[in-house]
């Protein structure tokens, strides 16, 4: 019989003993599960508690209902049980609208009848690195990235010792970092790689040596570096002004004043046509995939066709002899006019 009594107490402690912390990930503004299972029986009660200092208790749920008297404000309207699955032993927290608040240590309990169970999850909440910008700015190069958690990590290839990063933190907790490094004749020759990371993902910028380009005729193209599975892409010109912005694939419709000189844009080149001077300066594609951004800049120069001045010329003096040829055939015809009323003068004065 003492035997017997020792196993059973066995079995009961195994039961009881919680098991090693479980880390789940959960991506911030989404809805995320916090795993917890117990052995089935009657008269389920079950308690998450957030193991902070006081301690916050989550959700509770006894009597075959879900009972949130106690919870804390911060939980209200926010979790919810898997109902049709408690009584096969899914104790499990549905946690929806993730906050930075929401990390840490959560005790899930939960007994039955026959005995209780408790398991303690950490919770770690993450905000994805989404774009890395890059850009030349006067003497520098800059790199930035905003809305991520946790504090990230920035990298320049080839590596740079002299780099200034700094961060800043919004009320929601995201952190923005900006990195620059000084701009020389090297690291413009060669293309120059940021990369953010944290531990959920990471991306990259990479910004190509700008290439001098002179173009004329009456229509010419401006490529762009090949790019695979490109899933966006921005034209601007002299840096600033957007002449582009879509999907890779299109379609695309620029501005008013653009219309009449763009053929063709993609991710690969722009086509413009209608060449004329005040379309001279730099043109900058930026073309983003699922793992990072690309830039580079064409500083290009529109040079006159001379076949087209040579025909603008002609044009000019054909008008301008026509023109002549009209006024003086509209002066001989007054001239002419004014003779002949002076002899049809004559003739009537000497009648």
């Amino acid at each position: 019989m003492r035997t017997f009594f020792q196993v059973l107490f066995l079995l009961n402690a195994a039961w009881t003993l919680a098991r090693g912390d479980a880390d789940v990930s959960c991506q911030l503004g989404q809805s995320c599960t916090l795993p917890c299972s117990f052995p089935a029986g009657d008269e389920t009660v079950i308690h998450w508690i957030q193991m902070t200092s006081p301690e916050k208790p989550a959700h509770s749920f006894y009597y075959n209902t879900d009972q949130l008297q106690r919870q804390h404000q911060g939980f209200r309207g926010r979790t919810s049980l898997f109902q049709e699955q408690i009584s096969r032993g899914n104790a499990s927290l549905l946690l929806s609208g993730v906050r930075v608040e929401d990390e840490g240590r959560y005790r899930c309990y939960s007994s039955v009848l026959a005995g209780n169970h408790e398991s303690f999850i950490n919770l770690k909440a993450y905000a994805l690195v989404q774009d890395v910008h890059i850009q030349h700015s006067g003497k520098e190069i800059i790199c930035s990235s905003d809305g991520i958690y946790p504090k990230p990590t920035l990298t320049w290839t080839p590596h740079q010792t002299d780099s200034n990063t700094s961060f800043t933190q919004t009320e929601q907790k995201l952190y923005s970092i900006t990195s620059s490094v000084p701009s020389s004749d090297s690291r413009e020759s060669q293309d120059v790689i940021c990369t953010v990371s944290t531990p959920a993902n990471s991306r990259t910028a990479v910004l190509k040596p700008t290439v001098q380009q002179n173009i004329s005729g009456t229509e010419a193209s401006i490529s762009c570096p090949a790019v695979t599975d490109a899933t966006f892409l921005i034209w601007r010109f002299n840096h600033s002004e957007e002449i582009v912005r879509g999907k890779a694939g299109g379609p695309h419709s620029p501005p008013e004043k653009w219309k009449k000189h763009i053929v063709e844009s993609s991710s690969e080149k722009l086509t413009l046509k209608h060449l004329q001077p005040s379309l001279t300066g730099i043109y900058t594609c930026e073309i983003r995939n699922d793992t990072g951004t690309f830039i580079r800049s064409s500083d290009v120069l529109i040079i006159e066709d001379d076949n087209n001045n040579n025909k603008t010329t002609v044009i000019i003096i054909g008008v301008t002899v026509a023109v002549l040829v009209l006024v003086a055939a509209a002066i001989a015809l007054s001239i002419w006019f004014k003779k002949n009323k002076k002899q049809k003068n004559r003739k009537e004065g000497m009648i």
